[in-house]
């Protein structure tokens, strides 16, 4: 990314389109396909609040990675003091559908000056958003992005399939963005497994080429690894069939998405990094209006995340404070207010859901 408005658009289709991906997913979160299907249809759409997108905690985390992005002066060791500050502070938002090992690292933050390391020894795709992030955000500023990643996704998750499956996606978001103009699949994964250095990632990377080449679906390919049922919340499938529906459809954020959510599963963060990795390629201006018009989530909703994006385009090069760029207010009572009331939709969704698939 050269010019700052260019820079703006893909990180603003990144910031947009992991929120609109996680928030048509998330009606769905947990289902198996089937369950899903007859709950839902085929038909994908903001269903939590019929009509609006209120997105969960992937994007949650992917906002504070980017708001302490913009507070670490440019220096790793400073980012992972501004994450760690922010993310102590998480619990006490109530945010719903927040990973087990997320939730362990934010209280283990607290501890830091006693020397406890936060992160936990988990693979668990909770760290995916921030990684695809990372790599847009530090894009072209000559830092060393996989050192970021690595550093970023151990503050909360520590397994080294972890780290290496985010090292992938964050490798996946840059040639996204640098190759946007003649962007060709086939040589994007062959890049994409080249970053892959554990066996059990690696080797299902190379399985997607054959399947890429022949233009199989999302379904197919989840089938032929046994995930038929539904891709659950490790990091290894996930980051699989994220990659694949990006990779299958990565002009059409539409087709990538709904062919992600409708996997069955984790449905929201698919629909994330799908839609993140889709977002961050074509750029915001591209993506659905009609889907970017009902984004809500306030206080952080789509004129705070077209704020932010502002700000992250002229990060490290702005005219306001080259080392210390301001973050967005966070309005943390506004947060929680949000919070609890997706956690009311959530539960009678629950219950509704459960009366439709009986």
């Amino acid at each position: 990314m050269h010019s700052t408005s260019r820079r703006k658009d893909h990180l603003h289709g990144l910031l947009a389109g992991v929120a609109i991906g996680d928030a048509l997913g998330f009606a769905r979160e947990g289902l198996p396909r089937r369950r899903a299907l007859k709950a839902f249809g085929r038909r994908v759409g903001f269903q939590l609040v019929p009509g609006y997108g209120f997105y969960s905690d992937d994007t949650q985390l992917l906002l504070l990675s980017a708001q302490s992005l913009l507070n670490s002066r440019s220096e790793l060791s400073t980012y992972r003091r501004a994450f760690s500050s922010r993310l102590k502070w998480l619990p006490l938002s109530i945010p719903i559908g927040i990973g087990k090992a997320t939730f362990r690292a934010a209280m283990r933050s607290w501890l830091i000056d006693f020397n406890v390391t936060p992160g936990v020894n988990s693979a668990g795709n909770g760290p995916a958003t921030r990684a695809i992030f990372l790599a847009l955000g530090l894009h072209g500023t000559g830092h060393r992005v996989s050192k970021w990643i690595e550093d970023s996704t151990s503050l909360t998750h520590t397994d080294p399939l972890c780290i290496d499956a985010c090292r992938v996606l964050g490798e996946a978001a840059e040639l996204a963005v640098a190759e946007s103009e003649n962007f060709n699949p086939h040589l994007a994964l062959e890049r994409i497994i080249k970053e892959a250095r554990l066996p059990e990632l690696k080797s299902k990377l190379v399985d997607l080429q054959p399947m890429l080449a022949a233009g199989k679906g999302p379904r197919a390919v989840a089938r032929y690894f046994g995930w038929q049922d539904g891709i659950s919340g490790f990091i290894v499938p996930t980051t699989v069939m994220a990659l694949y529906c990006f990779l299958r459809y990565p002009k059409n954020y539409q087709r990538a998405v709904e062919s992600a959510i409708l996997l069955g599963g984790d449905s929201d963060s698919l629909g994330a990094i799908a839609g993140g990795l889709v977002g961050a390629h074509i750029g915001f201006k591209r993506l659905p209006q009609d889907l970017v018009i009902r984004l809500a989530g306030a206080p952080h909703g789509r004129s705070w995340i077209a704020s932010l994006a502002e700000r992250l385009s002229d990060w490290p090069h702005g005219y306001s404070d080259l080392f210390a760029a301001q973050g967005q207010p966070t309005r943390p009572v506004g947060q929680l207010l949000r919070n609890l009331f997706i956690t009311a939709a959530v539960f009678t969704h629950v219950l509704l859901r459960k009366s439709r698939v009986k």
